[in-house]
């Protein structure tokens, strides 16, 4: 071989292949990390969309608590009226009743009294 061929500029076909074997591991080096990028891209949406389809059911469920509390509260509220309409009710019936026995006493006495 003459100097040329062995120079820097004019490597031997020893090097030419190392170049090209170094160059086809990097290559598929960085095809490797390019699929691991996008297998962690892919991971991590399906973790955003796991995490939002749980805040959309928790969201959901506090809104239909929410819903069940409020009617709850209404029924509380109802059930309230109620029992004081019932005192109310019953008050006036012991009024009614004690009107009732003043009244059978008067007649009694009146009835007495002739």
């Amino acid at each position: 071989m003459n100097r040329n061929e062995l120079s820097p500029s004019n490597p031997s076909p020893n090097k030419r292949d190392d170049d090209a074997q170094q160059a086809e591991a990097n290559r598929r080096s960085a095809e490797h990390s390019r699929a691991v990028a996008e297998r962690s891209r892919a991971d991590a949406e399906t973790r955003r969309d796991r995490a939002e389809r749980k805040r959309t059911v928790s969201e959901t469920s506090r809104q239909t608590a929410e819903e069940d509390r409020a009617v709850a509260e209404e029924q509380r509220r109802s059930a309230e009226e109620l029992r004081r309409a019932a005192k109310k009710t019953q008050a006036a019936a012991d009024d009614l009743r004690a009107a009732a026995e003043e009244a059978k006493s008067v007649l009694d006495e009146a009835k007495q009294a002739q």
